[in-house]
């Protein structure tokens, strides 16, 4: 397999392929990517890979995983409701689930600088310098290993330059977004070979600061504001020419107001007798008859019956707004996230040169240990259910049909149940939602590899060794003060070992055209928990506290074989099959609620292609997987709430396809066109069952988080070189379907089993684009500015949805609206 030494950009976008820049001679450079943990071509890896460098990951606004999902060909994601800084992945219509559940293992791998990040859990928080993205899509538990089914990704900071270098970008925006990234590199001491040898360093900070998008009726601070930090300093020491170790520290902290959860309508309320509107009008009719009646509790008429008035005219301002993005809402318990995060990394490596048949040799160690610690707190919906002084609000419907019950068996008059429950809705309050949860996490990891590369044989030879341990406790509350306040507590800890190697050999009887690849990886993991839940004090009694421990072990053989085809020097074909496993465990959030692994079996074709003088690329490809046992995420209704359950789903047989299209078309123009196709729900999902009735799984659920069409298209022009500088146009414009929020959202009340309305994502266009004139005259240096639109229809779309099923809620949120500012770059 072949490529250019004279690479001068990479790529910006792309389907096993790149949007490149333009070479001097008019034609699309070529991309180097570490995919297989050697530099190659990315039109000779025969894996479907989007890469972006420093440029493309700039014209894109890129700085975190939030910012990737629409320009990612295949890949879809959302940040979870009620926290910031938390990220769920998917590609090839294969999800990580709730990620903000510190109990569930990603489906995409994620990697920084070659170190594994073991949870979403602080996936998003925004990295200080980025040098290269590197996505790979399908199966990868060969050379990533466990919990990268879906692909992996790899994020590539940028290391130290061996002389003084300052780079800084500032920038202002509407929201009042403020924004600042400084790079700083310094002179090198030293000298390879002598004494100490040499040492290079580089120092990063950034922040960013926004107002929020949307107004807080209730006084408290504005929903979704932008408050995070990240720093970096990175130190690369050479005692010899063959001998290069890097050391990594990053640190990163978000304090923000989190997303508005904005409520657009109501499930069916079937112990209420149906529409919960029509139930609060009897409620309020009932208690008018009540409050008249001879003794009779005064609350009736002091606090109850304007309460129902008030919550009735919540429910209806609710269903008069409909969907749609607010301009703002109401929260008694503003909800907040906090969260920092904190990486330390050391990556050895000796290259040892020629060693005769094992050919030219690396030896690279990877030592890594990561923290985070991440506190969420506040309400899921905008109804504002605070008490006024004389204890009157808009209590949640639940809390009526208590009521309701209570008075209506005591015709109205006082007793000590009741009491009861005044004093806990005086204590509490009557509210719908309150969270109130603080996570922990802390990994440790260590890697060796032994790489070789003969002229017909490139080989790979790896070790990992990991362990974690996750700390959770919530004191979340629904239908307040119906059910209380929850006090769970759970510790869950990971040992994992795996062995694995790769090689690739070119056989020179076809002139080096044709490449088997073949990739083993054995994988033994401990999972073990400690559930410690408390007692939980209810109006109605109190729940007793519940402890338990448990471990379990798992054990798997993943494999992929790979064969390659050069048809010609500028066409490249690939068959790939790859085989993936996801750990299973146990999900904290929900008592003994453990779960089995899930594995993936793909077949995948490939093509890879340049034409037109290398003016014109074409990739292609097209893919099927069998999923097994794989882990869903499905809403469970408990004590008046919503917690996300973690289920088997059973089997699911899928195919797609995706295609990408580059073309230099006239000189300093590149254009790209994408599209991408998933096809496919379940073939077994387990059924919902009560009294002889059943929901049938395999027939209702749909596949979640994944948009089954996608398309992507941009433009990246340079049309003027002037005096002053040159002018460049980047456009960006992303569109994807509709999809499914989670894959089906049972539940069993009173018996009976009850499918209710999963959760829906409108179809989306965002158009982001970028105006810059670079290479601005000064006198010493690089100055750039830059005017930028995002969303620049200002498309009104939901990001995430959650039916809170026996809650009563639906709520939604939304994403960015029409966002605008300016960048000045100076380096030096």
């Amino acid at each position: 397999m072949k490529y250019s030494n004279s690479i001068r950009a990479v790529v910006l976008a792309g389907v096993a392929t790149g949007i490149n820049s333009v070479h001097a001679e008019n034609v699309l450079e070529e991309v180097l990517v570490t995919a297989e943990r050697r530099v190659e071509s990315m039109q000779d890896t025969p894996i479907a890979i989007t890469a972006l460098t420093s440029d493309g990951i700039e014209k894109r606004g890129i700085s975190n995983a939030d910012d990737m999902f629409a320009s990612m060909p295949g890949m879809g994601g959302y940040s979870a409701p009620g926290s910031r800084g938390i990220t769920s992945l998917s590609i090839r219509g294969i999800s990580g689930g709730s990620p903000a559940n510190i109990s569930l293992d990603p489906a995409v791998g994620m990697y920084v600088d070659g170190v594994y990040v073991g949870k979403m859990l602080g996936s998003a928080l925004d990295l200080a310098q980025i040098e290269r993205i590197e996505v790979l899509r399908g199966p990868q538990g060969t050379l990533y290993g466990r919990n990268s089914t879906a692909g992996a990704m790899n994020i590539i900071s940028r290391k130290p330059l061996e002389e003084f270098a300052v780079d800084v970008t500032a920038g202002i925006g509407n929201y009042g977004l403020r924004t600042l990234k400084t790079n700083v590199d310094f002179d090198a001491l030293g000298e390879v070979g002598e004494g100490a040898g040499k040492l290079t360093t580089a120092v990063s900070f950034m922040t960013k600061d926004r107002d929020g998008f949307y107004d807080n009726y209730s006084g408290g601070e504005d929903f979704d504001s932008l408050d995070r930090q990240a720093w970096r300093a990175a130190l690369r020491w050479q005692p010899t020419d063959n001998v290069t170790v890097d050391y990594v520290y990053d640190h990163s902290e978000l304090d923000e107001v989190n997303t508005l959860q904005k409520v657009v309508g109501f499930t069916e309320g079937p112990a209420l007798g149906g529409d919960r509107l029509s139930f609060l009008r009897f409620a309020q009719t009932t208690a008018g008859q009540l409050a008249m009646a001879p003794g009779a509790d005064p609350r009736i008429s002091s606090r109850w019956l304007p309460s129902i008035q008030k919550t009735i005219d919540a429910y209806e301002q609710v269903l008069a707004n409909g969907e749609g993005r607010p301009d703002g809402g109401a929260a008694e318990a503003t909800p907040i996230t906090q969260s920092e995060v904190d990486g330390h990394a050391i990556t050895a490596e000796w290259q040892l040169g020629e060693r005769g048949m094992l050919g030219d040799v690396t030896i690279k160690s990877i030592t890594a240990q990561r923290e985070t610690e991440t506190y969420v707190a506040g309400e899921l919906d905008d109804i504002d259910s605070s008490l006024d002084a004389n204890g009157v609000g808009a209590y949640n419907d639940g809390l009526h049909g208590v009521l309701l019950q209570y008075y209506g068996g005591s015709g109205g008059a006082s007793f000590p149940a009741v009491d009861s429950l005044w004093d806990a809705i005086d204590q509490q309050g009557a509210g719908h939602s309150m969270q109130d949860t603080l996570s922990e996490y802390e990994q440790l990891s260590q890697e060796f590899q032994f790489i070789g590369a003969t002229e017909q044989l490139d080989y790979v030879l790896g070790l990992f060794w990991f362990e974690d341990e996750s700390n959770y406790h919530r004191q979340a509350a629904f239908a307040i003060p119906l059910a209380g306040r929850d006090d769970q507590k759970y510790r869950l800890e990971t040992d994992a070992l795996a062995i694995y190697g790769q090689s690739t050999y070119r056989f020179a009887e076809l002139d080096n055209r044709l490449a088997l690849t073949v990739g083993m990886r054995y994988t033994e993991e401990k999972k073990a928990i400690n559930y410690d839940y408390g007692s939980v004090s209810t109006p109605f009694g109190v729940s007793p506290a519940r402890a338990l421990s448990r471990d379990e072990n798992f054990y798997n053989f993943s494999y992929n074989v790979t064969a390659a085809y050069d048809i010609t020097d500028d066409i490249n074909s690939f068959v790939r099959y790859a085989t993936g496993y996801r750990s299973g465990g146990f999900n904290g959030e929900v008592f003994n609620n453990s779960f089995e692994e899930e594995v993936i079996e793909q077949l995948e074709v490939g093509v890879k292609s340049d034409w037109w003088d290398r003016r014109l690329r074409v990739n292609a490809g097209l893919y099927t997987y069998v999923y097994d046992e794989l882990q869903t995420s499905s809403l469970e209704s408990t004590g008046g709430g919503v917690t996300s359950t973690t289920i088997n789903a059973g089997k699911a047989e899928r195919w797609g396809s995706e295609i990408e299209i580059a073309v230099a078309a006239v000189e300093d123009m590149v254009l790209s066109l994408s599209y991408t196709y998933i096809n496919g729900d379940f073939e077994e999902f387990p059924d919902t069952c009560a009294n002889n009735q059943c929901i049938d799984g395999s027939a209702e659920a749909k596949r979640g988080n994944s948009p089954s069409n996608k398309v992507t298209a941009s433009m990246d022009y340079t049309f003027a070189h002037t005096g002053i500088g040159n002018f460049n146009l980047f456009v960006d414009a992303n569109w994807q379907d509709t999809w499914e929020q989670v894959s089906l959202s049972p539940s069993i009340l009173g018996g009976t089993p009850i499918l209710y309305t999963n959760s829906s994502m409108d179809a989306r266009t965002i158009i982001n684009t970028r105006l810059s004139l670079s290479e601005i005259p000064v006198e010493t240096g690089d100055l750039m500015v830059s005017l930028w639109v995002n969303n620049l229809t200002d498309d009104d779309y939901p990001s995430y949805g959650v039916n809170f099923q026996g809650l009563g809620l639906i709520t939604e949120q939304y994403g960015a609206p029409r966002t605008f500012g300016m960048e000045v770059r100076y380096s030096y």
